[in-house]
């Protein structure tokens, strides 16, 4: 039982540390939002149709045959996601958007209660409003910076498309999770295309465009799905925690884009109520809802 919950532990972990640099990268790369989210899209796709192949090998036909009527939700939950997180994270700060976007939990919470008809605990309630105290306070640093309310306003729906992908993936346990997730990045990239100048990226740009849809996001995302199969969901949440760490870390590193003290003041009160909530949760287990 140790070594499936170590096995699970360094999973998670290793698809956090994968997926942490995206916001350099996509800081990184100079082309405008619409040509990144339409060439990030289509090689995510391609990336977990080879993730697919790769973890159901000679089933990867019916696992895409599974995204059909329900399937077709998470699609497009993911794929407003995916546009929701580039726009935001080239319009505010790397750490507003990965602060914002750990409220996802939460938000699934709440979908949760109306989706699946799951009880919200009282110290959830109040959760969600001290995130919500948290998300106002570094709002009000992005007021000064140039579409920085947008970016905020983009990096919470996000976190809300994201938190519904999720539900729909508990909803509808049948559809695979890896092909919704490329049947969402061909998609995206069909809807974004008209907007797009897909040839008019440098040769560095490309490079981190492949970097990230083909090796960053389709590992990490697979890892930090095959992680939780072995460890309790609290703990999954306190590692997914880390990325909202570590992504503005490493951008600070390499660029310098320090965070406000709004930021880091609404960030400190976001991060911290999760991290209590998510430790309460593996303290008093027997109390969380069932799911349904």
């Amino acid at each position: 039982m140790k070594s499936t919950h170590a096995k699970g532990l360094l999973i998670t972990a290793c698809g956090v540390l994968v997926i942490s640099p995206d916001g350099l990268l996509t800081r990184l790369i100079a082309t405008d939002h619409w040509t990144m989210i339409f060439w990030r899209a289509l090689f995510l796709s391609f990336g977990m149709w080879l993730v697919v192949n790769l973890v159901y090998p000679n089933r990867a036909w019916q696992q895409y045959k599974t995204v059909r009527g329900p399937g077709l939700l998470m699609v497009g939950a993911y794929s407003l996601g995916t546009i929701s997180f580039i726009f935001a994270i080239t319009h505010t700060s790397v750490a507003n958007t990965l602060i914002i976007l750990s409220t996802t939990p939460l938000f699934a919470a709440i979908i949760g209660r109306l989706l699946l008809h799951e009880k919200i605990l009282p110290r959830t309630m109040v959760a969600i409003l001290l995130v919500c105290i948290g998300i106002t306070v570094m709002a009000s640093g992005s007021v000064d910076q140039q579409g920085g309310l947008l970016g905020d306003l983009a990096a919470i729906l996000g976190s809300f498309f994201l938190a519904c992908g999720f539900s729909f993936v508990r909803r509808f346990p049948g559809v695979s999770s890896f092909s919704a997730i490329s049947c969402s990045g061909l998609l995206t990239a069909v809807m974004i295309l008209p907007l797009a100048s897909p040839f008019a990226v440098s040769q560095a740009d490309m490079g981190y465009l492949l970097v990230m849809g083909l090796y960053m996001l389709p590992i990490g995302t697979a890892l930090m799905f095959l992680g939780p199969r072995y460890i309790p969901a609290p703990e999954v949440g306190l590692l997914l925690l880390l990325e909202s760490i570590l992504g503005p870390l490493w951008v600070w590193l390499a660029l310098g884009e320090e965070p406000g003290i709004s930021t880091l003041l609404g960030g400190a009160i976001v991060i911290s109520t999760l991290a209590v909530n998510t430790i309460w949760a593996l303290k008093y287990p027997r109390l969380e809802p069932a799911a349904v």
